[in-house]
């Protein structure tokens, strides 16, 4: 839910939902809470997630699933949604554990819900940043799209490259894309023919990307690709589709071919940036291996 689709106040309302009792909470702290609070009443406590999965345990509870509809015990609220249940045993010290219990829950609770402000707060402004940074880039940039392709253009390619790192997306597949001797194209039947080749590739690319794809033109006869949260060999099969479509393309001056590398962020913390230097050096390696292949040369120099 981002800036300009839904506001603060509506989200904080409804984006609850999808938040864990963990994301909310320090389990580790509360675990140390309940020992110590059972050492010191001889109580036992038991910490369930929403539907009932056990998070904390402390004394002899069954090590399995609650059954919370018929017994809520102590619900833990935030923002007026339910997110763990408690329940407790308080020995022989009953009066000293109920008190203990209220105070302690209503800790938690104002923890989890200033944890969720805190979150949904810091998220949205970032958004909001975001949409504003986007918005000063077009219009100190013009158009999103390359004029000759279609494609991103190199700097709004480049601005939704950051938006996704900022976006914590992961994994997400980057692939560098570039066509093989376009120079020569540009040599031997001139710069319409080598537009015409630039097209022909960039169409290629967007005939068999999937609707979340991005792709950019970033130069001349260089394309990225972002492939968001990718399924396995999903690159791959794009790769090989592209490759395909271009090797079997019929034209009367032009042999489309593309060398292709492709790099993936595992990780949050990782830059795409770093990601698609390491794809641009798996391309030059393709590029070497495809240049040398049987019949590569062949059907390049075919002029009719």
């Amino acid at each position: 839910m981002g800036y300009g689709s839904v506001s603060l106040e509506k989200r904080i309302k409804e984006n609850i939902k999808d938040y864990s009792l963990g994301q909310l909470l320090d389990m580790a702290v509360v675990q140390k809470q309940l020992e110590i609070l059972a050492q010191l009443t001889e109580g036992e406590f038991l910490l369930t997630r929403r539907h009932g999965e056990p998070v904390c345990i402390v004394g002899n509870w069954p090590d399995e699933k609650v059954d919370v509809m018929a017994d809520q015990g102590i619900r833990i609220r935030v923002n007026d949604r339910t997110v763990a249940h408690f329940y407790y045993r308080p020995g022989s010290k009953k009066e000293q554990v109920d008190s203990m219990i209220e105070s302690m829950i209503a800790g938690w609770q104002s923890w989890a819900e200033n944890t969720y402000l805190y979150k949904e707060t810091d998220q949205y402004v970032d958004e909001l940043s975001l949409q504003v940074e986007e918005e000063l880039n077009q219009k100190a940039h013009g158009t999103k799209l390359d004029a000759l392709t279609g494609t991103l253009n190199h700097t709004y390619f480049h601005s939704r490259m950051k938006v996704m790192d900022r976006s914590q997306v992961a994994p997400v597949a980057a692939l560098c894309v570039n066509i093989n001797d376009w120079r020569y194209a540009n040599d031997h039947f001139g710069v319409e023919e080598s537009d015409r080749l630039i097209r022909i590739v960039a169409d290629i690319l967007k005939k068999f990307a999937k609707p979340d794809y991005l792709i950019g033109r970033v130069d001349g006869d260089v394309f990225n690709v972002l492939i968001p949260v990718p399924e396995p060999n999903e690159a791959e099969e794009y790769m090989q589709q592209i490759r395909q479509a271009c090797d079997t393309c019929e034209d009367e001056h032009l042999a489309p071919s593309v060398a292709v590398g492709i790099a993936m962020k595992y990780s949050v913390e990782e830059e795409l940036e770093q990601v698609f230097s390491d794809a641009e050096y798996e391309m030059l390696e393709n590029k070497m291996a495809v240049k040398q292949a049987p019949g590569y040369q062949e059907r390049l120099e075919k002029v009719k």
